[in-house]
């Protein structure tokens, strides 16, 4: 699973690389763009949260029942705080003060590992569409065919082969990519007040179908400081159904100045 989080994150970040297109492309991409709730392109710089996780609730929800094995490493774990920073360059989880020596306390170290990885890759996963790299940017050559139902988005460029399908309000509700690396998704968008906000992300690889790599997010928001950010995370592993659900807490966040960066006026 971790490797669909790194390719969906490179597979956007390469689109936004590369854009040419005509006038009625440039257009509708604006069009598109602006749709799109974005913070990372509205002054947020950066934002830091409290992680909230519930072991034993992990565990009922997982096994049915809390085995009395599992009491002394579910209580172990839940008394290890967290906090997340993310800024473009993706989530970085630290325990507070610092994770203590689980050694001897079975399984510990490994579920700890664990959830810092759901928590990194739910938010990484989201990452792309909170800066809008998702759309291509300056200078990937793209072009938008009409469909019956909305739009096909085409993109190509070095190291860049992908399609986008959109809806006729521009939301959009797949993917697929043959380069960076061979990848499709799903999504579903909600309308917030500043836009079209991610609400779901199903992804897969299609080159290792079915080796328990499919992995799914689904997202709820918070106002924080006048942008939205997510509240309540779920992570799936579609192979085995696990979900990891937490919460974002005690959120902070940085502002800067927006620059935006394009061609050369001729």
């Amino acid at each position: 699973m971790r490797r669909l989080f790194l390719s969906i994150v490179l597979f956007c970040f390469c689109v936004g690389a590369l854009s040419q297109a005509t006038a009625s492309d440039d257009a509708l991409l604006a069009k598109a763009r602006a749709l799109y709730d974005a913070p990372f392109t509205r002054g947020l710089v950066s934002f830091d949260c409290a992680v909230q996780f519930d072991w034993k609730k992990h565990i009922i929800d997982l096994l049915g029942t809390v085995p009395p094995t599992a009491v002394p490493t579910a209580e172990r774990l839940q008394t290890i705080q967290h906090r997340v920073f993310v800024d473009r360059s993706g989530a970085v989880v630290s325990a507070i003060p610092k994770t203590p020596d689980l050694a001897g306390i079975e399984h510990a170290a490994e579920l700890e590992q664990t959830l810092n990885a759901m928590v990194v890759g739910g938010l990484n996963a989201w990452l792309p569409f909170s800066t809008n790299v998702i759309l291509p940017m300056t200078p990937t050559k793209f072009s938008f065919q009409k469909n019956d139902t909305g739009y096909n988005l085409t993109m190509n460029g070095p190291g860049v082969a992908a399609t986008l399908l959109l809806k006729d309000d521009l939301r959009v509700t797949s993917g697929v990519a043959e380069l960076p690396q061979p990848l499709r998704f799903n999504t579903e968008f909600i309308s917030g007040t500043n836009g079209y906000l991610l609400e779901s992300l199903e992804t897969a690889s299609m080159t290792d179908a079915g080796s328990g790599g499919e992995a799914s997010f689904a997202y709820t928001y918070q106002a924080v400081q006048g942008f939205l950010l997510p509240s309540q995370l779920t992570v799936t592993q579609l192979s085995t159904s696990e979900a990891w659900r937490y919460a974002l807490s005690d959120c902070r966040v940085v502002k800067g100045f927006v620059v935006n960066v394009g061609p050369p006026v001729q």
